[in-house]
């Protein structure tokens, strides 16, 4: 009902003040304080974990040159990891202690995975640490000194991507039944990973020192940002994310 002397509601103007009301500043990774052992810690332990499972996975190959090719992966992920140990000991502290406080979130994120067949297996080293490497990456570049320069390179070093999206493809040229699981596995894959990646904000604040989850609003446009670069490399394998 519109009352006597009242002008009609101009929902135009309300809908432009509600846009307005919910914008809310991004987050960017890089603007980020993470703690350094924290940061540090965490990542040396992840990196091994990934060097395990890598090397597992080489162990469980038919083909010799299958299992040669991710051995030299799983080489790369222990050359990250000692990197970043030798990082921790420039700080003054020892590795084993400064992983410790990580290693039951991380085992269990391996856990949650469980057991797959050999070729879900390389999708998810392929994504996974297509997912973590991007979220560490720009999350180190916040690093005091020169720390934000050497943790990021590192991580943003090749692993053998190309490889294990090599081998993918012949997977699913000789079955094409193997991509309806790949996809499928995929899209599993990046709910748990984005998960792990999140847990590393807690010890992060931004610029004002304001710890980085007190907004959740302000963290949901980095995670889209990850997801839209595993779509991209979904897309990359013939996969649907």
């Amino acid at each position: 009902m519109i009352w006597p002397g009242r002008g009609r509601p101009r929902p135009q103007a309300f809908r432009s003040r509600r846009r307005r009301e919910q914008r809310v500043d991004r987050l960017p990774l890089g603007d980020l304080r993470p703690e350094p052992v924290a940061l540090l810690g965490r990542t040396a332990y992840l990196q091994l974990s990934l060097f395990e499972f890598a090397t597992t996975l080489a162990g469980r190959a038919t083909e010799l040159k299958d299992r040669e090719a991710i051995t030299r992966i799983a080489a790369a992920l222990l050359e990250r990891h000692t990197s970043i140990v030798t990082m921790l000991e420039d700080h003054g502290v020892d590795g084993a202690t400064a992983m410790q406080p990580y290693t039951d979130e991380i085992d269990r994120y391996w856990r949650r995975l469980g057991e797959t067949a050999w070729i879900e297996a390389v999708l998810t080293l392929h994504l996974a640490t297509g997912i973590l490497d991007d979220f560490f990456a720009q999350l180190g570049a916040g690093l005091p000194g020169r720390d934000g320069e050497r943790y990021p390179a590192l991580l943003r070093r090749d692993i053998g991507h190309e490889v294990l999206a090599g081998l993918l493809a012949d997977a699913i040229a000789q079955d094409r039944r193997t991509t309806s699981r790949l996809a499928l596995w995929g899209r599993r894959l990046v709910g748990d990973t984005l998960l792990l990646a999140r847990s590393a904000l807690g010890a992060a604040r931004d610029t004002s020192g304001v710890p980085a989850t007190t907004d959740e609003r302000r963290v949901e446009p980095v995670l889209t940002e990850l997801i839209a670069a595993h779509t991209r490399r979904m897309d990359g394998l013939g996969l649907t994310a």
